[in-house]
Protein backbone atom coordinates (compact mmCIF):
# COMPACT_ATOMS: atom_id res chain seq x y z
CA UNK A 1 0.00 0.00 0.00
CA UNK A 2 1.36 3.52 -0.62
CA UNK A 3 2.14 6.12 1.48
CA UNK A 4 -0.42 8.48 -0.21
CA UNK A 5 -3.30 5.53 -0.31
CA UNK A 6 -2.39 5.53 3.80
CA UNK A 7 -2.64 8.97 4.39
CA UNK A 8 -6.10 9.37 2.24
CA UNK A 9 -7.66 6.33 5.05
CA UNK A 10 -6.47 8.50 8.07
CA UNK A 11 -8.04 11.89 6.44
CA UNK A 12 -11.28 9.89 6.44
CA UNK A 13 -10.82 8.49 10.07
CA UNK A 14 -12.14 11.41 13.27
CA UNK A 15 -9.14 11.69 14.85
CA UNK A 16 -10.32 14.56 16.29
CA UNK A 17 -9.01 13.55 19.38
CA UNK A 18 -5.60 12.83 17.74
CA UNK A 19 -5.43 16.18 16.22
CA UNK A 20 -6.60 17.80 19.38
CA UNK A 21 -3.82 16.15 21.77
CA UNK A 22 -1.55 17.71 19.05
CA UNK A 23 -2.69 21.22 19.42
CA UNK A 24 -2.54 21.05 22.83
CA UNK A 25 0.55 20.05 22.94
CA UNK A 26 1.78 22.89 20.47
CA UNK A 27 -0.20 25.71 22.80
CA UNK A 28 2.29 24.74 25.66
CA UNK A 29 5.27 27.79 25.58
CA UNK A 30 8.50 27.17 26.63
CA UNK A 31 11.55 29.62 27.59
CA UNK A 32 15.13 28.90 28.40
CA UNK A 33 16.53 28.23 31.33
CA UNK A 34 19.28 30.72 32.07
CA UNK A 35 20.88 29.69 34.98
CA UNK A 36 21.47 26.00 33.52
CA UNK A 37 22.50 27.42 30.21
CA UNK A 38 25.23 29.49 32.17
CA UNK A 39 26.34 26.77 34.13
CA UNK A 40 26.50 24.07 31.48
CA UNK A 41 28.30 26.47 28.71
CA UNK A 42 30.78 27.13 31.29
CA UNK A 43 31.64 23.72 32.26
CA UNK A 44 31.88 22.24 28.69
CA UNK A 45 33.77 25.14 27.77
CA UNK A 46 36.24 24.61 30.26
CA UNK A 47 36.37 20.89 29.24
CA UNK A 48 34.98 19.32 32.42
CA UNK A 49 33.45 16.07 32.02
CA UNK A 50 30.67 16.25 34.18
CA UNK A 51 27.35 14.55 34.56
CA UNK A 52 26.24 12.89 30.69
CA UNK A 53 28.27 15.58 29.18
CA UNK A 54 30.79 13.80 26.99
CA UNK A 55 34.56 14.26 27.31
CA UNK A 56 35.91 17.00 24.69
CA UNK A 57 38.91 15.27 23.93
CA UNK A 58 39.47 11.24 22.23
CA UNK A 59 40.32 8.90 25.27
CA UNK A 60 44.27 7.42 23.95
CA UNK A 61 44.47 4.24 22.17
CA UNK A 62 46.57 1.64 23.76
CA UNK A 63 49.91 1.30 22.30
CA UNK A 64 51.10 -2.02 20.39
CA UNK A 65 53.30 -3.29 22.80
CA UNK A 66 53.84 -7.12 21.51
CA UNK A 67 57.31 -6.43 18.96
CA UNK A 68 55.92 -9.46 16.87
CA UNK A 69 52.71 -9.87 14.74
CA UNK A 70 49.65 -11.95 16.29
CA UNK A 71 50.76 -14.87 13.49
CA UNK A 72 54.19 -15.25 15.13
CA UNK A 73 52.46 -15.00 18.77
CA UNK A 74 52.44 -18.14 21.11
CA UNK A 75 49.00 -19.30 22.69
CA UNK A 76 49.10 -17.29 25.94
CA UNK A 77 50.39 -14.43 23.70
CA UNK A 78 47.48 -14.41 21.78
CA UNK A 79 45.57 -14.67 24.90
CA UNK A 80 46.70 -11.03 25.54
CA UNK A 81 46.28 -9.71 22.02
CA UNK A 82 42.61 -10.43 21.90
CA UNK A 83 41.84 -8.97 25.17
CA UNK A 84 44.64 -6.01 23.91
CA UNK A 85 42.59 -5.90 20.58
CA UNK A 86 39.05 -6.29 22.45
CA UNK A 87 39.80 -2.95 24.38
CA UNK A 88 41.32 -0.95 21.68
CA UNK A 89 38.20 -1.89 19.42
CA UNK A 90 35.95 -0.43 22.54
CA UNK A 91 38.26 3.21 22.88
CA UNK A 92 37.95 3.24 19.52
CA UNK A 93 34.47 2.75 19.40
CA UNK A 94 33.77 5.29 21.82
CA UNK A 95 35.89 7.88 20.58
CA UNK A 96 33.25 7.85 17.54
CA UNK A 97 30.59 7.90 19.51
CA UNK A 98 31.61 10.87 21.65
CA UNK A 99 31.92 12.83 18.11
CA UNK A 100 28.34 12.56 17.20
CA UNK A 101 27.82 13.52 21.56
CA UNK A 102 29.91 16.64 21.09
CA UNK A 103 28.38 17.97 17.98
CA UNK A 104 25.17 17.86 19.28
CA UNK A 105 26.29 19.44 23.01
CA UNK A 106 27.73 22.45 21.09
CA UNK A 107 24.64 22.67 18.68
CA UNK A 108 22.06 22.36 21.57
CA UNK A 109 24.01 25.04 23.60
CA UNK A 110 24.32 26.83 19.90
CA UNK A 111 20.25 26.83 19.52
CA UNK A 112 19.27 27.56 23.49
CA UNK A 113 21.76 30.74 23.21
CA UNK A 114 19.59 31.90 19.78
CA UNK A 115 16.57 31.74 21.95
CA UNK A 116 17.51 32.72 25.08
CA UNK A 117 16.40 36.16 24.47
CA UNK A 118 13.15 35.36 23.66
CA UNK A 119 10.33 35.42 26.61
CA UNK A 120 8.57 32.26 24.99
CA UNK A 121 8.41 29.78 22.33
CA UNK A 122 6.58 26.77 20.63
CA UNK A 123 7.45 23.19 19.61
CA UNK A 124 6.00 21.89 16.83
CA UNK A 125 4.40 18.04 17.29
CA UNK A 126 3.75 15.61 14.87
CA UNK A 127 2.30 11.92 14.86
CA UNK A 128 4.88 8.97 14.11
CA UNK A 129 3.14 6.23 12.18
CA UNK A 130 1.94 4.66 15.47
CA UNK A 131 0.47 8.28 16.84
CA UNK A 132 3.61 8.45 19.68
CA UNK A 133 3.86 12.17 19.74
CA UNK A 134 6.95 13.70 19.20
CA UNK A 135 8.82 17.41 18.86
CA UNK A 136 9.77 17.84 15.35
CA UNK A 137 12.79 19.92 15.99
CA UNK A 138 16.38 18.50 16.61
CA UNK A 139 18.70 18.70 19.47
CA UNK A 140 16.74 21.30 21.74
CA UNK A 141 13.58 19.30 22.53
CA UNK A 142 11.43 18.70 25.85
CA UNK A 143 12.10 14.86 24.87
CA UNK A 144 15.85 15.39 24.66
CA UNK A 145 18.83 13.94 26.83
CA UNK A 146 19.18 14.88 30.80
CA UNK A 147 21.43 18.11 30.04
CA UNK A 148 19.74 18.94 27.26
CA UNK A 149 16.11 18.95 28.63
CA UNK A 150 17.05 20.74 31.94
CA UNK A 151 18.03 23.85 29.61
CA UNK A 152 13.78 24.08 29.19
CA UNK A 153 11.09 26.00 31.54
CA UNK A 154 7.45 26.55 30.85
CA UNK A 155 7.06 29.84 29.25
CA UNK A 156 4.01 30.21 31.58
CA UNK A 157 4.17 30.26 35.27
CA UNK A 158 2.04 29.10 38.03
CA UNK A 159 1.85 30.31 41.81
CA UNK A 160 2.63 27.69 44.88
CA UNK A 161 0.60 29.32 47.36
CA UNK A 162 0.40 26.07 49.72
CA UNK A 163 2.12 22.76 50.95
CA UNK A 164 -0.41 21.14 48.66
CA UNK A 165 1.32 22.89 45.43
CA UNK A 166 4.90 22.48 46.60
CA UNK A 167 4.51 19.28 47.26
CA UNK A 168 4.73 17.08 43.85
CA UNK A 169 8.00 19.77 43.33
CA UNK A 170 9.56 18.29 46.50
CA UNK A 171 8.73 14.34 44.99
CA UNK A 172 10.03 15.35 41.33
CA UNK A 173 13.41 16.34 43.22
CA UNK A 174 13.62 13.36 44.90
CA UNK A 175 12.97 11.17 41.72
CA UNK A 176 15.74 13.27 40.05
CA UNK A 177 17.88 12.68 42.70
CA UNK A 178 17.35 9.12 42.35
CA UNK A 179 15.12 8.31 45.81
CA UNK A 180 12.07 7.03 43.88
CA UNK A 181 11.97 4.05 45.54
CA UNK A 182 10.85 5.12 48.93
CA UNK A 183 7.20 6.55 49.67
CA UNK A 184 6.22 9.93 48.57
CA UNK A 185 5.37 11.53 51.91
CA UNK A 186 9.02 10.37 52.13
CA UNK A 187 10.18 12.00 49.26
CA UNK A 188 8.41 15.14 50.45
CA UNK A 189 10.26 15.02 53.30
CA UNK A 190 13.76 14.77 51.56
CA UNK A 191 13.43 17.67 49.41
CA UNK A 192 12.34 19.54 51.83
CA UNK A 193 15.38 18.38 54.16
CA UNK A 194 17.54 19.07 50.79
CA UNK A 195 16.89 23.10 51.12
CA UNK A 196 19.97 23.85 53.27
CA UNK A 197 22.12 22.00 50.53
CA UNK A 198 19.69 23.55 47.63
CA UNK A 199 20.50 27.04 49.05
CA UNK A 200 24.47 26.59 48.31
CA UNK A 201 24.23 25.01 44.96
CA UNK A 202 22.01 27.45 43.59
CA UNK A 203 24.41 30.24 45.28
CA UNK A 204 27.47 28.11 43.50
CA UNK A 205 26.77 25.56 41.35
CA UNK A 206 30.78 25.42 40.59
CA UNK A 207 32.22 24.77 43.88
CA UNK A 208 29.03 22.65 45.39
CA UNK A 209 28.91 19.94 43.16
CA UNK A 210 26.57 18.00 45.03
CA UNK A 211 24.03 18.35 42.43
CA UNK A 212 26.38 15.85 39.93
CA UNK A 213 25.84 12.80 42.32
CA UNK A 214 22.02 13.00 41.48
CA UNK A 215 20.74 10.56 38.61
CA UNK A 216 20.04 12.53 36.14
CA UNK A 217 22.35 15.74 37.39
CA UNK A 218 21.44 18.98 35.38
CA UNK A 219 17.49 18.48 35.74
CA UNK A 220 18.20 17.87 39.22
CA UNK A 221 20.24 21.24 39.16
CA UNK A 222 17.48 23.03 37.64
CA UNK A 223 15.42 21.99 40.39
CA UNK A 224 17.84 23.40 43.15
CA UNK A 225 17.46 26.81 41.41
CA UNK A 226 13.74 26.41 41.38
CA UNK A 227 13.39 24.75 45.44
CA UNK A 228 15.75 27.65 46.04
CA UNK A 229 13.58 30.63 44.87
CA UNK A 230 10.88 28.50 46.52
CA UNK A 231 11.70 29.01 50.37
CA UNK A 232 13.65 32.17 49.76
CA UNK A 233 10.60 34.03 48.11
CA UNK A 234 7.83 31.62 50.35
CA UNK A 235 4.48 30.98 48.93
CA UNK A 236 3.34 32.88 46.23
CA UNK A 237 6.45 32.14 44.24
CA UNK A 238 5.53 31.28 40.65
CA UNK A 239 7.14 28.32 39.16
CA UNK A 240 7.93 27.54 35.73
CA UNK A 241 10.09 23.86 36.35
CA UNK A 242 8.33 21.06 34.90
CA UNK A 243 7.95 18.35 36.80
CA UNK A 244 7.03 15.36 36.11
CA UNK A 245 5.51 11.26 36.80
CA UNK A 246 6.63 8.49 35.20
CA UNK A 247 4.91 5.22 34.80
CA UNK A 248 6.69 2.03 36.03
CA UNK A 249 8.20 0.12 33.25
CA UNK A 250 5.25 1.10 31.17
CA UNK A 251 5.45 -1.23 28.39
CA UNK A 252 4.90 -4.27 31.12
CA UNK A 253 2.34 -2.05 32.25
CA UNK A 254 0.27 -2.01 29.12
CA UNK A 255 1.36 -5.93 28.58
CA UNK A 256 0.12 -6.63 32.42
CA UNK A 257 -3.06 -4.39 31.78
CA UNK A 258 -3.98 -6.02 28.29
CA UNK A 259 -4.37 -9.58 30.07
CA UNK A 260 -5.76 -8.10 33.73
CA UNK A 261 -2.42 -10.30 34.99
CA UNK A 262 -2.19 -9.99 38.57
CA UNK A 263 1.43 -11.35 39.06
CA UNK A 264 2.42 -8.41 36.27
CA UNK A 265 0.51 -5.63 37.50
CA UNK A 266 1.46 -6.01 40.88
CA UNK A 267 4.77 -6.00 40.07
CA UNK A 268 4.43 -2.55 37.73
CA UNK A 269 2.41 -0.84 40.23
CA UNK A 270 -1.04 -1.39 38.47
CA UNK A 271 -2.07 -2.60 42.44
CA UNK A 272 -2.20 -0.30 45.21
CA UNK A 273 0.92 -0.74 47.91
CA UNK A 274 2.55 0.90 50.50
CA UNK A 275 5.94 1.18 49.41
CA UNK A 276 6.16 1.31 45.37
CA UNK A 277 7.05 -2.27 43.55
CA UNK A 278 10.31 -2.10 41.85
CA UNK A 279 10.27 -4.90 39.18
CA UNK A 280 13.73 -4.30 38.18
CA UNK A 281 15.24 -5.36 41.53
CA UNK A 282 12.48 -8.67 41.63
CA UNK A 283 14.23 -9.71 38.54
CA UNK A 284 17.38 -8.89 40.32
CA UNK A 285 16.44 -10.75 43.52
CA UNK A 286 14.86 -13.77 41.55
CA UNK A 287 18.42 -13.95 39.26
CA UNK A 288 20.63 -13.65 42.24
CA UNK A 289 18.63 -16.57 44.03
CA UNK A 290 18.77 -18.37 41.09
CA UNK A 291 23.10 -17.92 40.79
CA UNK A 292 23.42 -18.64 44.53
CA UNK A 293 21.25 -22.34 43.99
CA UNK A 294 23.25 -23.02 40.87
CA UNK A 295 26.69 -22.20 42.93
CA UNK A 296 29.08 -22.58 39.81
CA UNK A 297 32.88 -20.21 39.76
CA UNK A 298 31.35 -17.58 37.32
CA UNK A 299 28.21 -17.55 39.47
CA UNK A 300 30.26 -17.00 42.83
CA UNK A 301 32.18 -13.54 40.77
CA UNK A 302 28.96 -12.24 39.80
CA UNK A 303 27.57 -12.91 43.32
CA UNK A 304 30.66 -11.20 44.33
CA UNK A 305 30.09 -8.19 42.27
CA UNK A 306 26.54 -7.76 43.36
CA UNK A 307 23.16 -7.93 40.98
CA UNK A 308 21.23 -5.10 41.40
CA UNK A 309 18.64 -3.44 39.65
CA UNK A 310 20.76 -1.50 36.97
CA UNK A 311 22.19 -4.81 35.56
CA UNK A 312 18.68 -6.02 35.27
CA UNK A 313 16.66 -2.81 34.60
CA UNK A 314 18.01 -2.34 30.74
CA UNK A 315 17.33 -5.81 30.02
CA UNK A 316 13.72 -5.62 31.60
CA UNK A 317 12.87 -2.57 29.64
CA UNK A 318 13.50 -3.91 26.37
CA UNK A 319 11.01 -7.02 27.27
CA UNK A 320 8.09 -5.16 25.59
CA UNK A 321 9.96 -4.16 22.57
CA UNK A 322 11.20 -7.40 20.97
CA UNK A 323 14.30 -6.91 22.95
CA UNK A 324 16.53 -10.17 22.22
CA UNK A 325 19.23 -11.91 24.66
CA UNK A 326 22.11 -11.08 22.90
CA UNK A 327 21.23 -7.11 23.24
CA UNK A 328 20.16 -8.16 27.26
CA UNK A 329 23.86 -9.21 27.42
CA UNK A 330 25.02 -6.11 25.67
CA UNK A 331 23.24 -3.97 28.14
CA UNK A 332 24.12 -5.99 31.29
CA UNK A 333 28.02 -5.38 30.24
CA UNK A 334 27.46 -1.51 29.61
CA UNK A 335 26.08 -1.46 33.24
CA UNK A 336 28.84 -4.16 34.88
CA UNK A 337 31.31 -1.28 33.31
CA UNK A 338 29.50 1.75 34.36
CA UNK A 339 29.41 0.15 38.38
CA UNK A 340 33.04 -0.62 37.77
CA UNK A 341 33.30 3.13 36.74
CA UNK A 342 31.94 4.40 39.79
CA UNK A 343 34.23 2.61 42.07
CA UNK A 344 33.11 -1.27 42.11
CA UNK A 345 35.81 -3.68 42.43
CA UNK A 346 36.49 -5.53 38.95
CA UNK A 347 36.28 -9.10 40.43
CA UNK A 348 35.82 -10.25 36.38
CA UNK A 349 39.01 -9.09 34.59
CA UNK A 350 39.82 -7.40 30.99
CA UNK A 351 36.99 -10.15 29.08
CA UNK A 352 33.26 -9.77 29.96
CA UNK A 353 32.33 -12.04 27.60
CA UNK A 354 31.66 -15.37 29.50
CA UNK A 355 30.61 -13.77 32.47
CA UNK A 356 28.06 -11.30 30.54
CA UNK A 357 26.83 -14.54 28.74
CA UNK A 358 26.48 -16.34 32.07
CA UNK A 359 24.74 -13.41 33.79
CA UNK A 360 21.89 -12.78 30.99
CA UNK A 361 20.82 -16.36 30.68
CA UNK A 362 19.96 -15.51 34.33
CA UNK A 363 18.60 -12.77 34.03
CA UNK A 364 16.40 -13.15 30.99
CA UNK A 365 15.08 -16.53 32.49
CA UNK A 366 14.28 -14.66 35.28
CA UNK A 367 12.42 -11.85 33.47
CA UNK A 368 9.92 -14.55 32.20
CA UNK A 369 9.48 -15.94 35.71
CA UNK A 370 8.00 -12.52 36.71
CA UNK A 371 5.72 -11.12 33.79
CA UNK A 372 4.70 -14.59 32.32
CA UNK A 373 1.53 -13.14 30.64
CA UNK A 374 3.54 -10.31 29.11
CA UNK A 375 4.63 -12.45 27.04
CA UNK A 376 1.65 -14.42 26.11
CA UNK A 377 0.77 -11.06 24.99
CA UNK A 378 3.59 -10.55 23.24
CA UNK A 379 3.54 -13.73 21.18
CA UNK A 380 -0.52 -13.38 20.24
CA UNK A 381 0.31 -9.87 18.53
CA UNK A 382 3.31 -11.42 16.73
CA UNK A 383 1.16 -14.57 15.65
CA UNK A 384 -1.22 -12.35 14.47
CA UNK A 385 1.35 -10.42 12.53
CA UNK A 386 2.33 -13.95 10.98
CA UNK A 387 -1.09 -14.39 9.70
CA UNK A 388 -0.92 -10.82 7.27
CA UNK A 389 3.05 -11.65 6.32
CA UNK A 390 1.73 -15.19 5.50
CA UNK A 391 -0.98 -13.82 3.36
CA UNK A 392 1.51 -10.72 1.52
CA UNK A 393 -0.20 -8.04 3.48
CA UNK A 394 1.52 -4.98 5.67
CA UNK A 395 -0.19 -5.38 9.64
CA UNK A 396 -2.21 -2.97 10.23
CA UNK A 397 -4.58 -2.36 13.28
CA UNK A 398 -6.84 0.72 14.75
CA UNK A 399 -6.10 2.50 18.08
CA UNK A 400 -8.51 3.30 21.08
CA UNK A 401 -8.20 7.31 19.39
CA UNK A 402 -8.72 5.91 15.78
CA UNK A 403 -5.52 6.22 14.37
CA UNK A 404 -4.59 3.50 12.12
CA UNK A 405 -0.95 2.06 12.23
CA UNK A 406 0.36 0.65 9.32
CA UNK A 407 3.88 -1.09 9.82
CA UNK A 408 5.01 -0.83 6.29
CA UNK A 409 8.06 -3.41 6.09
CA UNK A 410 8.95 -4.32 2.81
CA UNK A 411 11.50 -6.29 1.89
CA UNK A 412 14.90 -4.14 0.77
CA UNK A 413 17.31 -4.21 -1.99
CA UNK A 414 21.00 -3.19 -1.12
CA UNK A 415 21.59 -0.41 -4.20
CA UNK A 416 25.28 0.41 -4.44
CA UNK A 417 26.41 3.49 -6.72
CA UNK A 418 30.08 4.70 -7.01
CA UNK A 419 30.97 8.05 -6.29
CA UNK A 420 33.81 10.65 -5.75
CA UNK A 421 34.55 12.05 -2.09
CA UNK A 422 37.39 14.03 -1.31
CA UNK A 423 38.97 13.34 -5.27
CA UNK A 424 38.68 9.49 -4.26
CA UNK A 425 36.78 6.75 -6.19
CA UNK A 426 34.11 5.43 -3.10
CA UNK A 427 31.22 2.58 -3.82
CA UNK A 428 28.04 3.49 -1.46
CA UNK A 429 25.47 1.05 -0.74
CA UNK A 430 21.67 2.18 0.91
CA UNK A 431 18.71 0.40 1.41
CA UNK A 432 15.67 0.18 -1.58
CA UNK A 433 12.16 -1.09 -0.37
CA UNK A 434 10.54 -3.56 -3.01
CA UNK A 435 7.51 -2.45 -3.50
CA UNK A 436 4.25 -5.00 -2.86
CA UNK A 437 6.31 -7.31 -1.09
CA UNK A 438 6.55 -7.99 3.05
CA UNK A 439 9.17 -8.18 4.76
CA UNK A 440 8.67 -11.30 7.41
CA UNK A 441 11.37 -11.30 9.98
CA UNK A 442 10.86 -7.30 10.26
CA UNK A 443 6.78 -7.39 10.80
CA UNK A 444 7.63 -10.65 13.37
CA UNK A 445 9.88 -8.39 15.51
CA UNK A 446 8.10 -4.94 15.06
CA UNK A 447 4.62 -6.23 16.15
CA UNK A 448 4.73 -6.42 19.62
CA UNK A 449 6.58 -2.88 20.52
CA UNK A 450 4.78 -0.92 17.95
CA UNK A 451 1.66 -2.24 19.48
CA UNK A 452 2.26 -1.32 22.77
CA UNK A 453 3.84 1.75 21.65
CA UNK A 454 0.35 3.00 19.96
CA UNK A 455 -1.33 2.12 23.85
CA UNK A 456 0.83 4.21 25.68
CA UNK A 457 0.61 7.07 22.46
CA UNK A 458 -3.56 6.62 23.58
CA UNK A 459 -3.65 6.65 26.18
CA UNK A 460 -1.37 9.89 26.32
CA UNK A 461 -3.46 11.40 23.83
CA UNK A 462 -6.43 10.91 26.24
CA UNK A 463 -4.57 12.16 29.26
CA UNK A 464 -4.18 15.15 27.59
CA UNK A 465 -7.60 16.09 26.24
CA UNK A 466 -9.30 15.47 29.50
CA UNK A 467 -7.15 17.75 30.81
CA UNK A 468 -7.41 20.47 28.85
CA UNK A 469 -11.22 20.17 28.85
CA UNK A 470 -10.10 21.01 33.00
CA UNK A 471 -8.21 23.77 32.24
CA UNK A 472 -4.65 23.09 31.93
CA UNK A 473 -2.55 23.95 29.51
CA UNK A 474 1.40 23.30 29.88
CA UNK A 475 2.30 19.58 29.53
CA UNK A 476 6.21 18.30 29.49
CA UNK A 477 5.73 14.74 27.83
CA UNK A 478 7.74 11.80 27.14
CA UNK A 479 5.44 9.21 26.16
CA UNK A 480 5.49 7.26 29.49
CA UNK A 481 6.56 10.25 31.19
CA UNK A 482 3.80 13.03 32.07
CA UNK A 483 5.03 16.49 33.21
CA UNK A 484 3.40 20.09 33.84
CA UNK A 485 3.38 22.75 36.69
CA UNK A 486 3.68 21.60 40.23
CA UNK A 487 0.10 22.76 41.45
CA UNK A 488 -1.23 20.55 39.13
CA UNK A 489 0.00 17.39 38.83
CA UNK A 490 -2.50 16.17 41.42
CA UNK A 491 -5.12 16.90 38.65
CA UNK A 492 -2.84 15.54 35.88
CA UNK A 493 -2.24 12.36 37.97
CA UNK A 494 -6.31 11.64 38.56
CA UNK A 495 -6.38 11.95 34.71
CA UNK A 496 -3.92 9.59 33.99
CA UNK A 497 -5.41 6.62 36.14
CA UNK A 498 -8.98 7.21 35.11
CA UNK A 499 -7.78 7.75 30.97
CA UNK A 500 -5.75 4.38 31.36
CA UNK A 501 -9.19 2.76 33.22
CA UNK A 502 -11.66 4.04 31.01
CA UNK A 503 -9.04 2.85 27.97
CA UNK A 504 -8.79 -0.62 28.83
CA UNK A 505 -12.45 -0.93 30.11
CA UNK A 506 -14.35 0.47 26.68
CA UNK A 507 -11.45 -1.66 24.84
CA UNK A 508 -10.35 -5.38 24.69
CA UNK A 509 -7.45 -4.12 22.41
CA UNK A 510 -6.68 -7.93 21.85
CA UNK A 511 -10.02 -9.12 20.47
CA UNK A 512 -9.98 -5.68 18.59
CA UNK A 513 -6.99 -6.40 16.84
CA UNK A 514 -8.10 -9.96 15.71
CA UNK A 515 -11.51 -8.24 14.56
CA UNK A 516 -9.74 -5.76 12.61
CA UNK A 517 -7.33 -8.60 11.26
CA UNK A 518 -10.33 -11.05 9.81
CA UNK A 519 -12.27 -7.96 8.33
CA UNK A 520 -9.20 -6.69 6.44
CA UNK A 521 -7.51 -9.75 5.40
CA UNK A 522 -10.68 -11.63 4.40
CA UNK A 523 -10.25 -14.43 6.67
CA UNK A 524 -11.39 -16.05 10.40
CA UNK A 525 -8.36 -17.73 10.03
CA UNK A 526 -6.75 -15.55 13.19
CA UNK A 527 -5.71 -16.92 16.35
CA UNK A 528 -8.10 -16.25 19.44
CA UNK A 529 -6.37 -14.31 22.22
CA UNK A 530 -4.91 -15.73 25.48
CA UNK A 531 -7.38 -15.70 28.41
CA UNK A 532 -7.59 -13.34 30.73
CA UNK A 533 -6.33 -13.24 34.48
CA UNK A 534 -8.73 -11.86 37.76
CA UNK A 535 -6.89 -8.32 37.88
CA UNK A 536 -9.29 -5.51 38.74
CA UNK A 537 -8.39 -2.86 36.21
CA UNK A 538 -9.65 -0.16 38.58
CA UNK A 539 -7.31 -0.86 41.23
CA UNK A 540 -4.92 1.35 39.03
CA UNK A 541 -7.36 4.35 40.51
CA UNK A 542 -6.18 3.47 43.94
CA UNK A 543 -2.71 2.49 43.10
CA UNK A 544 -0.42 6.22 43.95
CA UNK A 545 2.79 4.58 42.28
CA UNK A 546 0.85 3.39 38.93
CA UNK A 547 2.95 6.95 37.87
CA UNK A 548 4.55 8.48 40.69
Amino acid sequence: MSLKIHLDRLAQQDLTDEYACLNALQHTEWRINKNVLNVIRNMWNNGQEVGNLPAREDLPLPTYNFGKEPSEMNDEERVRFRIWSRKRGEIYSHNNRSVSKRIQVERTLQVAEQFVKYDRFYYVWQNDFRSRKYASSTFLTPQSADWSKSLLEFGDSLPINNWDDARWLCIHGANLYGNDKITLDRRESWAWDFVDEAHRIADNPHDNQLWLEAEKPFQFLAWCYEMSALTKQGWGYHTRLPVSADGSCNGLQHLSAILRDELGGLATNLIPSELPQDIYTQVAEQATQRIREEDTELGRLCLEFGIDRKLAKRPVMIVPYSGTKHACRSYIEEAIKEKIKSGTPNVFGDDMFAVTHYLAGHIWDSISGVIVSARKVMDYVKSVGDVYSNMGKHMEWITPTGWIVMQQYSEVQQKRIKTHINGEVVSLSFPKDKKDTVNKQRTGLGSSPNFIHSLDASALTRTINKATKVGMQDFAMVHDSYGTHSSNMPTLSNILREEFVSMYEEHDVLNELRDHAIKTLGTEDVPLPPSMGNLDIRNVLKSDYFFA
